[in-house]
Parts: C-alpha cells; structure tokens; sequence
C-alpha cells in the first residue's frame, strides 16, 4: 500500500468534481440547508484528502482493537468500558501528534507508511450512552470512501448497527465491508451460521455480493495470523487499493455521494412542484368560484329586479286605470275640482291620496319580492362562504414536509392559510356579515339596521328599492299635478291621462336603470369585500412561485452536470 500516483486524467475529473459540489453548495445554501451546506462543503475538502477509512460498529464489538491490528500498531486507546467518545481520525506524519479539530473529533498524527494512502477513521459505538455520538458518526460518514462495520462475531444482530447501515447504505451509497470481530469467542459452527445470516441481511439490505470477515486480535496478537482473518482483510485492502487507483476510487466513492445528494433534493424537489401546483390550482378554484359565484348572485339581483317590474307594472296599471275611473268624475269650477258624484274633494287631496296608496301597495308588494329574493341571494353568499372554507382546509392539510428544501414562503405557508380561513370564516358570522354590509352601504338609513344577516341584507335591498321607487312615484304624480292648472278638464283630461300614464312608464325605465346601478354597486362592494381576505393566500402563492421555479431551473443544470460527469 505504497503512496500512489495520480493519473493525469483523474485531476480533469477532480476538478470536474469539484465544480459539481460547488453548484450543490450553492444549491443547499439557496434552500437553506445548512446541514446539507457543512456536508457538501466536507465533500470538496476530501476529495484533496487521502483515502478515507472508516471504521463503524457496536460499543465493546472491539473496533479500536481491530484497527489497532489491522494497522499493527497500538494506536487506538482500548478498555473494558466504552473509551472512544469522539471520532478519531487517523493521518500520516513524520513527527506524531494528537489535535482536537471540535468538540467530537480528534486527528491523530503518526508516522505509518499506511496512513500516506488511506486515512482511518475511528467512531464512537452506534449503541453508545454518550450523546450524540451517532450524530456526529452521521456526519462524517458522507466524507468516506470504504467503511468496515464492525459486529461482535457472537451477536451481530443488535438493532442501532443496522439502522446506521440503513443510513450508511440507502442514504449515502457507501461501500461496506462486514467484520465479526472477536472471532475467539464465538465456536466454530456458531460463527459460520452468523457470518451467513449477516450476509443474507446485508442482501435484504440491497447490498449486493456482501464481503464479509471473521477477525480475532486475540489470534493475531498471540501469532496465529493464519487463524485470525486479519491476513484476509489486508489483502482485501491491497487488491481495493491497487494499481494507484486510490484517487480514482475516492472520486468516485464522491460522486455517489453527490449523486444521493441529487436523488434526496430531486425526490423534495418533485414534492415541493407538486405543492405548488396544488395551491396554484386551490387559488384558480377560489378565483373561479367567486367569479361564478357573483355571476350568479348578478343573476339573483336581475331576476329579482324583474320581479320588481312585473309587480310594479300590476300595481301600476291598477293605478291608471283608478286614475281615469277617478278622473271622469271631476269637473272644473273656477280653477278647482269638485266631485259630481257621492261626496266633495278637492284635487289635490285626491291626488294625495291616490299617490299614498299607490306609494303603500308598491312599498308592500316591492318590499315581499325583495325580501324573498335576497335571502336567495345571501345564502348563495352564505354557501359560497363555507365552499371557500372547505377549499381552504383543502389547501392547509394537502401541505408537503421535506427533509433538505426549506423556503421562507413555505415555512409560513400554514399561518397564512390559516389566518385566511378564519377570515373567511368569521364573515359567515351573522353580526360578522352584517357589519360587511353595513360597511359597503353606508348610504343605508340606520332604521333598516337590526336582525339577522338575511334580514339585514334583504331591508338594505328593500331601502335602495323604496328610496328610488319613492322619488319616481314622487316625480310622476308631481309632474300631473302641473296639467290642472288653468283650461277646461274637458280639454285636458285625455292629455292629463295621456301623460300620466306615459310618466309612470318612463319612470319604470329610471326604477329599473337606478335600481339595476345601485345593486350592481352593491353586490361589486360586497364581492370585493369577499375577495379582500384572499390577498395574503394569492400573494403568497405567487411569491412561492417566484421562489420555487428558479430552484427547478437550478437544479436542471445539476442535474445536466451531474449526467455529464464521469471518473475515467
């Protein structure tokens, strides 16, 4: 295992390499990752780093003792109690030295022809009591290129060795080699049966043609190498490392690396798309349905409004025809009126009176049909409301979790969707309701203030109608009263018919015209008062838009990278 020379052709790649896990930390750094960003930016300082070692396993499964053996050299501290409670890692240097680099690693120096090759890497055990020592093992795992998991040879089934395999192998493509260490203790049909089943659940484990070893220090130590297993493994070591290959297999032991770093960010990725495109599609269910939503309330208020004519075009016609019945009974006497028949009335009186009832039956009659059509109008309002409601708990529940990509816009998503649900919600709320409406109509007298939401909504509909219908009835028995003055009636009773009658009929125009602006208004206020709690969840969708697809576009030109890259 001589120091060996690098292949001109593997400094291209390096660098190549490099160039790849330069774009990725920018990437981790874009999706504030800063576990992904420590990972990556480890990844680049290695590949310039000796081949790296590593040597994981169980507490008292006798890892110090077997690099000590594997290395022949008393480098490793050993003791009956855990005594590794920090990562070791192993260089070569002429002079020996020990240097804490943190709180859980330390590098040791020593002057071994071995170490100008590979680099050894000592952990803490995977069951250990001390905290956080298979965190800190998970950190630099990513930075390895040949692990040897160590099991204790007469038990190597324990359950946290083979969930930090699962980490070491699903997660990170790592090499692995098994040791059944202490070899000595285990008889000789108990060891062959261990050695099959662990390589059977390495292959359950996705780990194809498993290399597994038996080693005993105790043998090795005491001379009986032929019986140890530490030849075996040396030799496993050479044949890995020969042909000065080790560059060649560190840059490639990091391009797997980086190439599970790209599954794990395409797999969020592809989930972080997706959510995006569900909101996308929530906010156009929303927009849609309020547009056809007020669409049809815009259809409510025009059938309501027909409704309105019809009755007023009944009650109206009663009137003319009250109008002439009356008005053919009158003679004019020295510029007044007088009832030929029955009783004495001047005219004004009479046209008091007949205006008065005229106004009464068409406030009455007016005031039902305005009634009965807005509380259509209001509980399609009210359904709206609750649909808006359920789509918006669509949208919070339908949220996605990664484990790499972190947005500032989707951290905050679930409070924005929240707030804007109980905004939504509140307006179903009867006094909630009536204060919206109270707010976009303030020309409403207060009278008409009081009640339900329904109540309240169909009075406010009903006042708009009386104020115009009162200042056309106004209008158009105020412009008749004008023909009395002065000639005979016998003149003028056909023109003041005439043009009675075609005053109400112009004035239903203007009923119609003012009444249809005035609604329109109205259910434009409310509709905008609807959509207003919306601007949070429309703005934050379009700013996790702008967020997300530069990412995409990013990613695209990793991947490109990632599939162009290959170590020669």
């Amino acid at each position: 295992m001589d120091n060996l020379i690098v292949a001109q052709g593997l400094v291209q790649d390096q660098s190549s390499l490099d160039s790849l896990l330069k774009r990725l930390q920018i990437f981790a750094t874009e999706i504030n990752n800063q576990q992904l960003q420590v990972t990556i930016r480890n990844l680049r300082v290695n590949i310039n780093e000796p081949f790296l070692f590593v040597v994981v396993g169980e507490v008292k499964a006798g890892k110090s003792s077997f690099v000590n053996a594997l290395l022949q050299a008393d480098i490793c501290k050993t003791a009956a109690d855990p005594c590794t409670d920090v990562i070791q890692q192993l260089v070569y240097s002429k002079e020996q030295f020990e240097q804490p680099v943190s709180q859980h690693l330390r590098k040791i120096g020593l002057p071994n022809e071995i170490l100008k090759t590979l680099s050894v890497v000592d952990t803490p055990g995977t069951n250990t009591i001390v905290e956080n020592h298979q965190e800190i093992t998970k950190d630099f795992i990513p930075n390895s290129d040949l692990i040897f998991f160590v099991f204790f040879a007469k038990n190597p089934y324990t359950r946290s060795a083979w969930e930090l395999l699962d980490f070491v192998n699903s997660e990170w493509r790592k090499k692995v080699v098994f040791v059944l260490q202490q070899a000595d203790l285990a008889k000789p049909e108990e060891l062959a049966k261990n050695k099959e089943k662990l390589a059977e659940l390495a292959v359950q484990k996705g780990i194809e043609s498993p290399v597994v070893f038996a080693t005993s220090v105790e043998w090795e130590v005491s001379g009986e190498q032929d019986l140890s297993g530490f030849k075996e493994v040396r030799n496993y070591i050479q044949q890995t490392l020969k042909d000065g290959s080790t560059k060649k297999l560190k840059l490639q032991g990091v391009k797997k690396t980086s190439e599970q770093i790209i599954d794990l960010l395409r797999k969020d990725l592809v989930m972080v798309q997706h959510q995006l495109i569900k909101d996308q599609a929530g906010v156009s269910k929303i927009k849609t349905k309020l547009l056809q939503n007020k669409r049809q309330s815009g259809f409510e208020l025009e059938s309501l409004i027909n409704r309105l004519l019809t009755k007023y075009d009944l009650i109206t016609a009663r009137v003319k025809a009250d109008f002439r019945e009356q008005l053919s009974l009158f003679t004019l006497v020295k510029g007044s009126f007088a009832v030929l028949f029955r009783t004495k009335k001047s005219a004004p009186t009479w046209m008091d009176e007949l205006k008065q009832s005229c106004e009464n039956e068409l406030k009455n009659s007016l005031g039902e049909i305005s009634q009965d059509g807005i509380k259509h109008f209001v509980g399609g309002i009210r359904d709206l409301l609750q649909s808006l409601v359920d789509d918006l708990q669509d949208i919070k529940v339908n949220h996605v979790t990664t484990n790499t990509i972190t947005v500032n816009t989707i951290e905050s998503r679930q409070e924005i969707v929240e707030d804007v649900q109980q905004k939504v919600a509140t307006l179903l709320d009867d006094q909630s309701f009536l204060h919206s409406i109270e707010s976009v109509n303030a020309s409403v007298a207060p009278r008409f203030l009081g009640g339900s939401a329904a109540t309240v909504a169909g009075t406010a509909i009903a006042a708009l109608t009386e104020i115009v219908l009162l200042d056309i009835i106004g209008t158009a028995f105020a412009g008749v009263g004008l023909l009395f003055a002065g000639g005979t009636l016998v003149l003028k009773k056909r023109k003041i018919i005439k043009q009675f009658e075609e005053k109400l009929d112009h004035e239903k125009v203007r009923f119609e015209s003012e009444l249809s602006a005035k609604l329109t208004s109205k259910l434009d206020i409310i509709y905008e008062e609807i959509e207003r709690n919306f601007a949070n969840i429309y703005s934050y969708v379009a700013e996790e838009e702008q967020k997300i697809m530069p990412l995409v576009e990013q990613f695209k030109q990793i991947e490109q990278e990632a599939a162009q890259l290959t170590i020669k």
